[in-house]
């Protein structure tokens, strides 16, 4: 049984309070928890999303003056004037004369600039350089890879000529190292580079964030403005490109990307992002106790509440418990059970007192009814005994009927026959329905005897097959439209004569009686105005197909019934529009 039988059928009033209560309180209680978490988590995520945009921001500032120092480091290296001579020397005797003079600047700012490898410049002129480092050139790798190295180096600002680069090339791969590389630029004519300065430094830019941390377990690493991992935890994914860069936008930022919060801020005015991911768990593992504390206490309340809820339901059912078992108690056959009022409160009593009145009433009404059918039976014994009468006007008829025949006066015998079966087909035995065909003998039984009257004036034509004879139709449908054909269009007609067609088809679901005639017609406004008021009790209509068509309409449906319009040629014409299924065809 589907649930709304059940709650139609079923259920009382307090299983079906009980049901609401329920539901309402389950589904009060969800929200509450949803809404909570809902607010809860929001709550979390805008302040750790404030929290790690600081932290970001503090890196930031503190990545920017690293790289700012670096940049003071290689602009102090261009500016000593040995390191300028070098550069600016086209002779071997002048690279000799200050070669001595670099190294010994060199080993100064080695010892000044603790996570320096080594400093080199070269000389473009010459194709020479001067290396200076904690380890040989040998174990730096210098010579075969500072070109290389350089190719891969990014520009460091966009503007500006510094460019740095982070890899392992430097070492034999042992580690991964920053490079910078600046053009050695003459202070005496600032458009021309006569050498490069090239600083490598064991600083991977990030190392002091990942040691301090943040709030949560992420990941950081720091990219160049093409999306590329300069620096990371992992040096695995180190030169790899973010999947997601196309949604970095701007100078900072936060957005959802695979289960992971990310936020990302700009190094100042550098070509290099610090980005932070961390994962949807690890940003909200702290808040599920508290999350889990708040569904056991919501569901606590919700159960005392159902509880609470049942108990009241019960207690305010219990008036309506005792008429509903009083109601049953009739239904048994006890009409004289009444309700007492003592144990009732103000709504109890009321339903209680219209239970007693209504009880009252039944048994007035009964006694009604024992009389009414005491009443109803004698009308039906005199019904019985009225039927004596047809039967005697029947045999009457027939007497007469045999009489003219026997005396020669045939016209007389045939008008008293058609008479005596009218009247049989009027009759009916009571019956309401009879068949077409017994229908189409009373039309023809009236114009035997309106022909004898006025002289075989109407002609009557019949389009029935064979089929349709058997259908139910409701009695005297045809008869009183044949005669209204006759009195009203052909006998106001010149001729006084004319032609009664009678036709049966069908569509889909309906079966169409049709009958016309070519009478004097009737008026298009008239035909419009009976079509329109033919269902209401109207006298300007006509009582006999106001009659038909109510009769139709009670038995089968207001959309069935008689329509009136102009027939083709001259005349009227009939639809009756009758259920094909429910006329046993």
């Amino acid at each position: 049984m589907l649930f709304w039988e059940k709650w139609n059928q079923s259920w009382n009033f307090e299983k079906k309070m009980n049901y609401v209560i329920i539901w309402t309180i389950t589904v009060i209680a969800t929200a509450a928890i949803g809404i909570s978490t809902f607010s809860f988590i929001i709550s979390i995520t805008d302040q750790n999303s404030r929290y790690v945009a600081e932290q970001l921001s503090i890196m930031a500032e503190d990545c920017a003056d690293n790289l700012e120092q670096y940049k003071a480091l290689a602009t102090s290296i261009i500016l000593d004037p040995h390191v300028q001579n070098y550069c600016e020397s086209k002779t071997r005797k002048e690279l000799y004369n200050e070669m001595g003079n670099v190294y010994s600047t060199f080993l100064n700012m080695l010892y000044t600039q603790h996570n320096a490898n080594f400093i080199a410049v070269t000389n473009d002129f010459m194709d020479q350089y001067i290396y200076n480092g904690n380890s040989a050139v040998s174990e730096s790798s210098f010579e075969t890879v500072y070109e290389k190295d350089y190719e891969e180096s990014m520009q460091a600002k966009n503007k500006g000529t510094l460019r740095v680069n982070f890899s392992n090339n430097y070492h034999k791969g042992r580690k991964y190292t920053l490079t910078l590389y600046f053009p050695a630029y003459s202070v005496t004519k600032l458009v021309s580079s006569n050498g490069m300065i090239i600083v490598n430094l064991d600083d991977n830019l990030l190392m002091r964030f990942n040691q301090s941390g943040l709030q949560y377990s992420s990941n950081l690493f720091l990219t160049d403005v093409e999306g590329n991992i300069v620096s990371t935890q992992n040096e695995e994914q180190i030169g790899q490109k973010i999947g997601f860069f196309d949604r970095m936008t701007g100078s900072q930022g936060m957005f959802w990307q695979g289960g992971k919060l990310v936020s990302y801020q700009r190094v100042k005015d550098w070509n290099f992002y610090i980005v932070n991911e961390v994962s949807a768990w690890s940003l909200y593992q702290n808040c599920f106790s508290t999350i889990l504390v708040l569904v056991f206490v919501t569901l606590a309340i919700t159960v005392i509440a159902l509880a609470l809820a049942k108990n009241i339901t019960k207690k305010l059912y219990r008036p309506i418990n005792k008429v509903v078992g009083k109601m049953n108690d009739v239904s048994q056959g006890d009409l004289g059970t009444r309700i007492a009022l003592e144990d009732m409160d103000s709504d109890g009593r009321k339903l209680a007192g219209g239970f007693n009145i209504m009880m009252d009433e039944i048994d007035v009404l009964m006694e009604r009814v024992k009389e009414e059918q005491r009443q109803l039976d004698k009308m039906r014994f005199n019904a019985l005994q009225s039927q004596i009468q047809p039967h005697f006007l029947y045999n009457t008829l027939e007497c007469i009927h045999w009489q003219a025949l026997s005396g020669g006066i045939q016209e007389i015998s045939t008008m008293v026959k058609a008479l005596a079966q009218y009247y049989r087909i009027c009759l009916s035995e009571g019956k309401d329905i009879i068949p077409l065909r017994v229908e189409l003998d009373h039309v023809r039984n009236y114009l035997i005897i309106q022909n004898m009257r006025y002289g075989n004036i109407i002609t009557l034509v019949e389009k029935v097959e064979e089929k349709y004879l058997s259908m139910m139709i409701p009695k005297l449908t045809l008869q009183p439209l044949v005669e209204n054909s006759i009195y009203h269009g052909i006998r106001i007609k010149e001729s006084l004569t004319g032609t009664v067609e009678i036709e049966v088809c069908e569509t889909e679901d309906t079966v169409l009686l049709i009958v016309r005639d070519n009478g004097g017609g009737m008026e298009s406004e008239r035909i419009a105005y009976i079509n329109q008021n033919i269902s209401d009790t109207n006298r300007d209509v006509g009582y006999g197909i106001t009659n038909i068509n109510k009769r139709i309409e009670l038995m089968y449906g207001e959309q069935y019934g008689l329509r009136f319009r102009q027939n083709e040629g001259e005349g009227l014409c009939v639809e009756i529009r009758l259920p094909k299924q429910n006329i046993g065809f």
